[in-house]
């Protein structure tokens, strides 16, 4: 059973003691929102859906229902966009918003945390963002492609978990907490290049006021405010006011996940003091109710209901802030957000022509060789040279196979690189070379890398290649003497000493 996180474990499994329906949501359907194998599933069905509705009868009718505008107005203001564009503009920064919570809790408390177990998927992520910007550069350099650069540039980390969860229990833990931090890095340097390469005439009054509002928000956490609700709206307006500085809302999205607090407010040692007295009062009002007389039952009904409201904002109070969104929002991103984008922007009528084209483009040629071959050989080459410079250290129970599998896997450009598409070309013939090469490499690179993985996983089992060799030979570290059966007899003797 997919492991579901266990804070929302023991809320459900405590609702399952009273209530039918919550006993059989915590043993079916919690536990799909939680599979591995799950995360791309909707992303790839919506993918599926979209390039089906635009190679059939309906494609006009299917491509002029996201074509339908959209306004939201107040005042003298409005916004007006297709819903294409509503899903670019106001769901995409939600994906983003989601991405920077992640990226905030692996700089503080996850892989990235530490600069001994940091160091292996930083070089690999700054060799992925380097090298496929290098190659598609040596296609276009100079020509009318060449700011589409950014494109090849980072990685759909959905899909590519998907792709890891179908690797089953034989995958060892440690490859997803690579990748997971490996795309941390690479998702900085997308919103990097997006922020700097894609975000052209900024209007600067409106862009100082959603300066004002983040601060805003700041403030609202240093002085402990609580409540969502003013959060919510300060964030609405930081992302209105950045779609006025014509600064891209996704921007917004992750500059505010930054801000979302990793530390809870009462930590587990704390919280175990501070229950002692409400348990006290709540065990004492207990016996009050039990009196004859009604003014002591009411008083120990009142005792009872603060002692349990204080033991339950304690409670509430060591859950941290960013475990708690992206627990609520992760369920949004990965079954409504993402497939929106796909269903507005993967669809793409495919013609001989466009084939045609894409075969002797640079554009789709630097995106395919860029995803493909720049990803693995780029995450691969940097995270060798860094071992070989004692910079970095391969992680224990894996193998170069398995790194290679995730630098291959790293080739999934899809989300970002769409988007980026769409803001490097937006509606020229070039934006549909580029996306008719970013979904042919993705397919590639999942079908690949999946391959190689059960390879690499295979041949660990085999051989022992699981296991770091380097480690195995530091000083202070002996191998462990390998064991062998002797014929006929009972016990197990080291093949190190004589039998």
């Amino acid at each position: 059973m997919p492991k579901i996180p266990p804070r929302l474990h023991g809320k459900l499994r405590a609702r399952a003691h009273y209530s039918r329906f919550a006993h059989h949501y915590f043993q079916n359907i919690a536990p799909l929102f939680f599979a591995p194998e799950v995360a791309g599933g909707p992303l790839l069905i919506a993918t599926a859906v979209a390039i089906l509705a635009m190679n059939s009868p309906w494609a006009e009718a299917y491509a002029a229902f996201w074509q339908t505008p959209l306004a939201l107005s107040f005042g003298g203001a409005e916004l007006r966009y297709s819903l294409a564009e509503w899903a670019n503009e106001a769901l995409l920064p939600i994906f983003f918003f989601g991405i920077g919570v992640e990226v905030k809790r692996e700089l503080t408390k996850g892989l990235l945390s530490e600069r001994a177990t940091a160091a292996f998927p930083f070089f690999g992520a700054v060799g992925g963002l380097l090298v496929p910007v290098l190659i598609y550069l040596a296609f276009n350099l100079g020509g009318e492609g060449q700011g589409g650069w950014g494109i090849p540039v980072t990685m759909d980390t959905a899909f590519a978990l998907g792709i890891l969860g179908f690797a089953g229990h034989s995958m060892p833990r440690i490859l997803r907490v690579l990748l997971m931090a490996f795309s941390a890095v690479d998702d900085v340097g997308g919103l990097l290049v997006i922020a700097f390469a894609y975000t052209p005439d900024v209007q600067l009054w409106p862009l100082l006021g959603a300066l004002l509002a983040y601060g805003a928000v700041l403030g609202l956490i240093r002085t402990g405010v609580i409540s969502s609700v003013p959060y919510v709206l300060l964030g609405l307006v930081v992302w209105f006011l950045m779609q006025q500085a014509h600064v891209h809302a996704t921007l917004a999205g992750v500059a505010l996940g930054f801000l979302v607090p990793t530390v809870p407010r009462v930590s587990s040692g704390s919280f175990a003091h501070k229950v002692r007295h409400p348990l006290r009062l709540f065990r004492r009002a207990r016996r009050q109710m039990e009196s004859d007389s009604q003014e002591r039952k009411q008083e120990g009904h009142e005792d009872a209901a603060r002692a349990l409201g204080t033991l339950s904002e304690l409670s509430d109070a060591t859950y941290e802030a960013a475990e708690r969104v992206l627990a609520i929002a992760s369920p949004w991103i990965t079954f409504v957000v993402l497939p929106l984008f796909a269903l507005s922007n993967a669809g793409i009528a495919i013609s001989p022509d466009l084939l045609r084209d894409a075969v002797a483009s640079p554009v789709a040629l630097g995106i395919v060789a860029g995803l493909l071959l720049g990803k693995p050989v780029g995450f691969l080459g940097a995270t060798w040279l860094a071992c070989r410079a004692g910079l970095a250290r391969l992680p224990e129970a894996t193998s170069w196979g398995m790194i290679a599998a995730l630098g291959i896997l790293a080739g999934i450009g899809f989300t970002v690189s769409l988007f980026i598409s769409h803001l490097a070309f937006g509606g020229t013939r070039h934006e549909e070379l580029a996306r008719i090469a970013v979904l042919a490499s993705s397919v590639v690179a999942g079908l690949l890398g999946y391959v190689t993985l059960r390879w690499a996983l295979a041949s660990g089992k085999d051989t022992g290649a699981g296991e770091n060799p380097d480690r195995a030979e530091e000083p202070g570290r002996a191998k462990a003497p390998r064991r062998r059966r002797v014929r006929g007899a009972g016990t197990q003797q080291n093949e190190h000493t004589p039998g």
